[in-house]
């Protein structure tokens, strides 16, 4: 990939790597992993010591849930409430956040962006799309440096040991991840996956692949060819899931992984073997799918097509479990918490159906190092954001059109988006210097 560098521009911190060991099996032996994470930059205080990678909903054929942007919404005709038109003209109405604004817009792609991905140690931004390309910004001057043909819709990405991976779908329907060495710009191909490549993990030096055909890929380097090779392909004989997989999360030393179902599953990393799954995770309605994973705090927090946001404790070890099955708080279902270990208190009423489906989530800290949580709901022009854990409201972002993709950074206090039309939106505090 040509100009992987942009010469000047900050460094940040990207993610906390941990310890320990990795492997998976399959017939001829154990394949282990060194420790460490990797993943998603630019929310390193979300994470506890892993990385992982995401993609936004696709669906179990072609098209992908919500693709046309209307779609089947929670509420309007299913909830009786505020249809797609009444929901963007509230969100509209609602206050800007005081600390943060989208101060330029970056352009060049000609369809819907589905992965942003900041990369602090060289000070670039990555978006991909399903124009078939990704291209490369300086976040010094906001300028594209490079726009490279992928061969494919763009599903995903993650910068990870030194590569740039892209999960892409072929024109022929394949699945394929695309790698980059950054710093030689060598090409890598890694194939086996039947229709789109939605998820991308890492964890130790073992990346992690998942998609449409349910099944999820082990890759390691291997030293003696210079090629990334595929070492063990989960299934849902191996405790795998029977659904395609939309999300991913490593948090070492586990791998969580999310279905269309509404499934989550949790991998032990230093076994190969599935430790948890927690069936219905997400159900609240007829397309659960789980959109997207992070972690805050040693919590998992989920986002579904259903519409609801669940944040997971970690099990009592006398239980043998990795999450407590029953999430601590499920939003907008209960009104408030109280805080990190303290009760949170179910209200009467019921869910404001007028949120749709869930296709995006993000979180990254302020600039008082407060943790803010940033969602996008179809049929929404705007990015809404919250404070955790009382999921405060802190205005929304708009001007952006089913936003498939986020990211932040908490060492630059940027934020950026991706929408349906191909536009990139730049985002920093209104406190900060921009140049």
């Amino acid at each position: 990939m040509a100009s992987m560098e942009t010469g000047d521009g900050y460094r940040g911190r990207g993610r906390g790597r941990g310890g320990g060991r990795g492997g998976y099996q399959r017939d001829d032996g154990w394949y282990g992993g060194g420790g460490g994470g990797g993943g998603r930059g630019g929310r390193s205080n979300y994470n506890s010591g892993g990385g992982g990678g995401r993609a936004p909903y696709s669906s179990y054929s072609d098209g992908g849930y919500y693709d046309g942007g209307g779609g089947r919404a929670r509420g309007g005709a299913a909830g009786g409430r505020d249809g797609p038109s009444d929901r963007q003209a509230a969100a509209q109405r609602e206050p800007a956040p005081n600390d943060l604004e989208f101060v330029a817009e970056l352009k060049g792609h000609t369809r819907k962006v589905t992965s942003v991905l900041m990369d602090e140690a060289t000070g670039q931004l990555f978006t991909g799309s399903h124009d078939g390309t990704v291209r490369v910004w300086s976040c010094t001057t906001g300028q594209c440096t490079s726009t490279v043909q992928v061969g494919g819709e763009v599903a995903c990405m993650l910068v990870f040991a030194g590569f740039l991976f892209v999960g892409i779908k072929t024109k022929a329907g394949a699945g394929q991840v695309k790698a980059w060495n950054m710093a030689t710009n060598q090409e890598y191909l890694m194939e086996g996956h039947v229709g789109a490549v939605q998820a991308l993990a890492a964890a130790g030096d073992m990346l992690f692949s998942a998609g449409q055909d349910a099944s999820l890929r082990v890759w390691k380097l291997d030293a003696a060819s210079n090629q990334w090779q595929c070492v063990a392909v989960l299934k849902v004989e191996q405790g795998g899931h029977r659904a395609p997989i939309s999300c991913l999360w490593a948090s070492h030393p586990f791998l969580f992984s999310a279905d269309y179902l509404g499934t989550l599953k949790v991998w032990d990393l230093t076994t190969g073997t599935v430790r948890q799954t927690v069936d219905k995770a997400h159900s609240g309605s007829d397309v659960p799918c789980i959109t997207d994973l992070t972690v805050w705090e040693g919590h998992i927090v989920s986002a579904s097509l259903d519409g609801l946001i669940k944040i997971w404790e970690p099990a009592d070890p006398a239980t043998g479990l990795i999450l407590n099955p029953t999430p601590i708080f499920t939003f907008p279902e209960q009104a408030s918490c109280r805080g990190r270990g303290h009760e949170c208190v179910q209200e009467p009423g019921q869910r404001d159906t007028s949120l749709s489906g869930i296709l995006a989530l993000c979180g990254v800290p302020d600039a008082q190092n407060r943790c803010v949580l940033m969602a996008s709901y179809n049929g929404e022009r705007c990015i809404r954001m919250w404070e955790l854990p009382s999921f405060e409201a802190r205005g929304t972002l708009g001007d952006v059109n089913n936003a498939r993709a986020m990211a932040g950074s908490a060492t630059a206090q940027l934020v950026f988006s991706g929408d349906e039309h191909g536009r990139v939106k730049w985002g920093h505090d209104k406190m900060a210097s921009w140049n």
